[in-house]
């Protein structure tokens, strides 16, 4: 191989990601890459790698001329964000796995390439080692979506398929999660939902062409789920799933959700199980397709990154080609409405969610739970009063888009 042609990386953080890559890359003795340079920030952690192999300081790898790509795979997403906006305002190339960052950043991000020509590319930030980006951003190019929908956490998943599969309990089935590194130790971001919409801001905005800040979703999660709420799913023939979903409705607006919902084996997303992620593209044209595979783990997220990094250096860019069409950005449709399942010990809940078509589900002691309708709007508003009440909700079907109210209610079973 002609030694010019081995192009040096510089590694930010050397957790599951950043080992994942190097670790391909060390196996993959053909590929014309070389990590050069890692920067981590705790001299102390005990590494695979001798410490000559590390350096402490991110100008160090950021000033180094002779590096041709940077990757960033750090947890921390303000460490993260200094990191990528100083590289991109020196013109680098840059991949990056951080969800955190690009949801919340993106137009900043796109600016930054635009006024100093540098390129950032984040495939492995969305569901792992799925390419979901790219097939959306390219392959659905000119192809009005419909919805994008899936399950986006693996370790939220992971808990489910345990709970669901081999009846065992919430606290368990985390812990084994934590146990297997599905998990982090502070699970929150997974089970709240919190990751599922970091991942559904970056899919929406290649999609749909509009960007949304995380706080324009409402997110829910399992982290409240009980024993009883897994009765209810099983008695209507169901399993839960944590589903992110973005649809347009008829009127051109946009719904962006992370909720909880009862999915029957008809459902495209029934199938998803463990740690792996589901995504369910539907095209005006091409109706629904999924894409399955493993959403997390340094492996099939290394592999990822390693895409980007063949991509980048061929002069491949996201060309945000929904997002230059799109004149004006759809709007958030506030008044859309979910069927859902509520269980809680407070029923002023009931009075500020603004529930209707109420129908009582189970009286227990100091709870209850009902199933009722609620708007996108209030959904938003309330989710820190939902959080803070401990309370658990859900949507009735993973079919967000219309015509599950009238089919749901048929089938749904209350004691």
């Amino acid at each position: 191989m002609d030694s010019h042609r081995l192009l040096k990386i510089g590694l930010f953080g050397f957790g599951c990601v950043g080992q994942g890559l190097y670790d391909i890359l060390s196996r993959e003795e053909a590929l014309p890459y070389k990590v050069e340079r890692i920067c981590v920030k705790d001299p102390k952690k005990l590494r695979p790698l001798p410490t000559e192999s590390f350096t402490y300081d991110p100008l160090e790898v950021l000033q180094d001329e002779s590096l041709d790509i940077l990757v960033e795979a750090i947890s921390d997403a303000n460490e993260a964000y200094t990191i990528v906006t100083e590289a991109l305002r020196r013109g680098k190339k840059v991949v990056t796995a951080n969800k955190k960052l690009v949801a919340y950043h993106l137009p900043e991000l796109l600016q930054l390439q635009q006024e100093f020509g540098g390129v950032l590319l984040y495939e492995a930030a969305v569901a792992g080692g799925i390419p979901i980006i790219r097939t959306v951003e390219e392959y659905f190019s000119n192809e009005p979506l419909e919805r994008v929908h899936g399950i986006l956490n693996g370790s939220s998943n992971y808990i489910l398929s345990q709970i669901f599969k081999l009846q065992k309990g919430y606290a368990e089935a985390l812990k084994e999660a934590q146990d297997k590194g599905f998990a982090e130790l502070d699970p929150w971001l997974d089970v709240a939902g919190a990751d599922s919409r970091h991942k559904l801001c970056i899919l929406t905005a290649h999609a749909f062409g509009r960007p949304i800040a995380p706080e324009e979703v409402a997110f829910f999660g399992i982290d409240y789920l009980s024993g009883e709420d897994c009765d209810f799913a099983k008695k209507n023939g169901s399993v839960i799933k944590m589903v992110a979903s973005a649809h347009l409705t008829s009127d051109g607006e946009l719904v962006p959700v992370v909720l909880p919902s009862l999915v029957d084996a008809s459902d495209d997303l029934f199938v998803v199980e463990q740690e792996f992620n589901g995504v369910v593209v539907q095209g005006a044209y091409s109706g629904a397709q999924l894409f399955k595979g493993r959403g997390a783990g340094g492996h099939p997220t290394g592999a990822a990154v390693l895409s980007d990094i063949v991509s980048i250096n061929s002069g491949y860019s996201y060309g945000y080609k929904k997002l230059h069409k799109t004149t004006n950005a759809p709007a958030l449709a506030l008044d859309f409405e979910f069927e859902v399942y509520l269980r809680s010990s407070e029923p002023d809940l009931i009075v500020s969610l603004g529930l209707t078509n109420l129908q009582n589900v189970q009286r227990e002691n100091d709870s209850f739970s009902v199933i009722g309708t609620v708007s996108l709007g209030n959904l938003i508003r309330e989710q820190e009063q939902i959080r803070k009440a401990g309370a658990y909700i859900m949507a009735l079907s993973s079919d967000f888009v219309g015509a599950h109210v009238k089919r749901s209610k048929e089938r749904v079973q209350v004691s």
